[in-house]
């Protein structure tokens, strides 16, 4: 028997980035970088790294390069033709924590542990700006947008923004408003309205040129990503002037608001019994979906079109795999239990999983009746799930749990179903030493 196919782990929890064409989706896999296709989820490379743990990466917007910085505080330019390193500089005294490239591909910002701000040059690979200031370590950086004024904005733990010129080489501002780690910066598409938003549990929104706050907007969750959408949002959501804020974080949930009234617009449907809090959210604005970072390693993909439906996901990691069984008489999907709550569909031809949410506890047996149309799932939680799998169904209806068997004390280590087109039963046995 020779392995023909693997489903292996290709997100172990860390930064994630998506090319500015979205053809690639860039991964932390332990201490090397995956490179997936975002079309099918393959993993065309890995960028070894140096037996350190990544700490940070960003994309070239030409998509040419790619510069990783992991504990070693090196600094590594990938060439994303070759997959190959380009160069290595030595990135100070303190570990990179944040990174953003600038529009012409030629700077890259980093922020560091101790507060410090730098700017490279990426093709020549030297310091161009060493910038200090903040109290506490950076935790988000990003280059305006505008080129006639080439600035960078960066952020703290302790809330502090500050605002710097690059051809002046100074803090020109320093915006306090925020009292806890600012997580996300972003600015809209006329680049005079800056929004930023943290652990504070709100979002503030700046007037750009005057780098005055013009309103607060209280979201009553720890937020970890945030940004402005450039879909006609007026349209789609009737809001007044069509601007729109994307936020995600502890609730697990992506939310929107209204940009110049501050109010809520729209509030994702939580997946049933879902535990997991968004670390990232990132937009794509070509497709016109969200892509959010669980901290479960899953990458769930929404539709900002159509009311933040999930058209997608790709499971990072798998932890230990427990069970596993094909569904269908064409062996083309495999329904698999890992060490979570969630039952995972994969395809077998492109690596695509769906993931269906149901289950309080970790996931112990599972069977599929010999139709290949339903499975059912035991459970730590002492319950049994029966799912409907319908792989040419919209992607929401594909796996849909129409049934709990509650009757057990203890966990569900045991489940057969009958076999047969026409015998609809099945037999469990639980820790309860019980078979029902």
């Amino acid at each position: 028997f020779d392995c023909v196919q693997s489903i292996e782990s290709v997100y172990t929890g860390g930064c994630v980035a998506i090319s500015q064409d979205e053809q690639r989706i860039f991964t932390t896999c332990n201490e090397d970088i995956a490179v997936l296709d975002m079309a099918s989820g393959q993993k065309l490379a890995d960028l070894k790294g140096d037996t350190e743990l990544i700490t940070t990466f960003a994309v070239k917007p030409d998509g040419s390069h790619l510069v990783s910085a992991s504990r070693s505080m090196q600094l590594v330019v990938w060439d994303l033709r070759t997959f190959k390193i380009e160069r290595t500089f030595k990135a100070r005294d303190s570990h990179i924590l944040a990174m953003d490239i600038d529009a012409t591909s030629t700077l890259v910002a980093t922020g560091l542990a101790d507060g410090t701000v730098n700017v490279w040059d990426i093709d020549r690979g030297y310091c161009t700006h060493n910038f200090k200031g903040h109290g506490a370590m950076i935790t988000s950086v990003r280059f305006h947008p505008g080129t006639e004024n080439l600035c960078l904005v960066s952020a703290s733990g302790d809330g502090d923004i500050r605002v710097w010129d690059l051809k002046q080489r100074k803090c020109t501002s320093v915006l306090k408003s925020h009292v806890s780690a600012v997580r996300a910066i972003d600015f809209d598409e006329s680049s005079e309205t800056m929004v930023t938003a943290g652990r504070d549990s709100v979002i503030n929104v700046w007037n750009w040129t005057r780098k005055s706050l013009i309103r607060t907007i209280p979201v009553y969750e720890s937020i970890e990503a945030a940004g402005v959408l450039r879909i006609d949002a007026a349209a789609v959501f009737n809001s007044q002037k069509g601007r729109v804020v994307y936020s995600g974080g502890e609730k697990g949930i992506v939310r929107l608001w209204d940009l110049d009234s501050g109010e809520e617009l729209f509030t994702q449907a939580k997946d049933r019994n879902a535990k997991h809090t968004f670390v990232d959210v990132m937009y794509l604005p070509q497709s016109g979906n969200l892509c959010a970072v669980t901290n479960d390693q899953n990458l769930l993909f929404y539709s900002a079109t159509a009311q933040l439906k999930r058209v997608r996901q790709i499971v990072g990691y798998n932890e230990e795999i427990i069970d596993l069984a094909y569904i269908g008489n064409e062996h083309k999907h495999l329904a698999v239990a890992t060490n979570t709550e969630q039952l995972r569909i994969y395809n077998t031809d492109n690596l695509n999983c769906e993931l269906a949410y149901g289950h309080k506890d970790i996931i112990l047996t599972l069977d599929v009746h010999s139709s290949g149309a339903i499975v059912a799932t035991g459970s730590k939680d002492n319950t049994v799930c029966i799912w409907t799998i319908n792989m040419k169904a919209p992607v929401n209806y594909r796996v849909t749990c129409v049934a709990v068997a509650v009757g057990h004390t203890k966990a569900v280590g045991a489940v057969a179903m009958a076999q047969g087109s026409d015998v609809l039963f099945m037999v469990t046995g639980s820790e309860d030493r019980t078979v029902k």
